[in-house]
């Protein structure tokens, strides 16, 4: 069998029973779960796992697939309710305001601290059974700060010192913990500071072509991003997060009625082979509003076709 590590990100109010035969039928690995942050709050996600939440993935970790947690986590890490009091935590924008909008300063090392402490308490939360963690920056455009000090600092670098900040508190908690830097929208360029151990790049290139693979026409550019990227990290640790079953990427995020996914077997392929010639062994993709609703109207093939494909690989 393939030593890949093989992968679905769903909502996590889309897991229902028939996810686990799914998953056991497709030979996935590992399950993630996710929010949409227009949507659901991590505090919500809290409120799910304390309320059967733990139960359905107890479900699933029983049938032999690992369970992580894909959270954009920020706004529950340094809560937007500490303006007013410290206006100095959170983000200069564009307009040279102080924001509370989206992220932080990176100069603030209180704000850092807090994002630590907090991180912590939130492993104690999750008590997942493995030690990788996605807790990401907000899911924004242009979220970084632009303060005087902060202003030269890239968007890749202010991710990754607050990454490093995360993984800190994550480790205190399991001392073997792993954090994922999310390569998305304004940070797919390489960080210039050093990579602490224990992080590793997860690249979502949500603006590519779903049709077309990867390494061909306009996704070429997506193709050199990862290419890049891997002369920073550490590639048998790098993992890729695509859109290839994602019924909301489809639909514009949700926002129309839901549609069958497209399955292009040879887009699959061709960017399968790309992925792992590069020497990374993990690769998944988002398959968010597949919901017991979904399943029943458009069914399960699809997502097991791809399990079953990557699989091979």
């Amino acid at each position: 069998m393939s030593s890949l590590k093989r992968s679905i990100v769903i909502r996590n109010i889309d897991l229902c029973d028939k996810w686990i035969d799914i998953l056991k039928q497709g030979k996935f690995t590992t399950l993630g779960l996710h929010f949409i942050t227009t949507k659901n709050t991590v505090e919500d996600y809290i409120d799910w796992l304390n309320n059967g939440g733990r139960e359905m993935i107890k479900k699933v970790e029983d049938a032999g697939i690992e369970v992580e947690h894909e959270l954009h986590a920020l706004r529950y890490l340094l809560p937007r309710n500490l303006f007013d009091e410290h206006p100095e935590y959170f983000r200069v924008n564009t307009n040279g305001k102080r924001s509370g909008d989206h992220n932080l300063c990176v100069q603030s090392e209180e704000a850092l601290s807090i994002i630590s402490e907090r991180a912590y308490g939130l492993a104690k939360e999750f008590r997942q059974s493995g030690h990788r963690y996605y807790l990401w920056t907000d899911d924004a455009i242009d979220a970084w700060c632009h303060c005087e000090k902060c202003k030269d600092i890239s968007p890749s670098d202010q991710n990754l010192r607050i990454v490093k900040s995360i993984l800190k508190g994550l480790r205190r908690y399991d001392p073997e913990a792993e954090l994922s830097y999310l390569a998305y929208h304004n940070t797919v360029t390489p960080p210039t500071e050093p990579i602490t151990e224990g992080i590793f790049v997860e690249y979502a290139p949500i603006h590519r072509d779903m049709f077309t693979p990867v390494t061909e026409g306009e996704n070429q550019t997506h193709a050199e991003n990862i290419e890049k990227l891997l002369e920073v990290f550490d590639p048998k640790n790098a993992e890729i997060l695509e859109y290839w079953l994602d019924v909301s990427f489809y639909t514009k995020w949700g926002r129309l009625p839901l549609i069958k996914v497209p399955y292009h077997e040879n887009v699959l392929s061709a960017d399968f082979d790309f992925y792992s010639s590069l020497g990374v062994r993990a690769i998944k993709t988002f398959g968010a509003f597949m919901n017991e609703s979904y399943l029943e109207e458009y069914g399960d093939k699809e997502i097991i076709d791809y399990g079953t494909l990557l699989s091979q690989k």
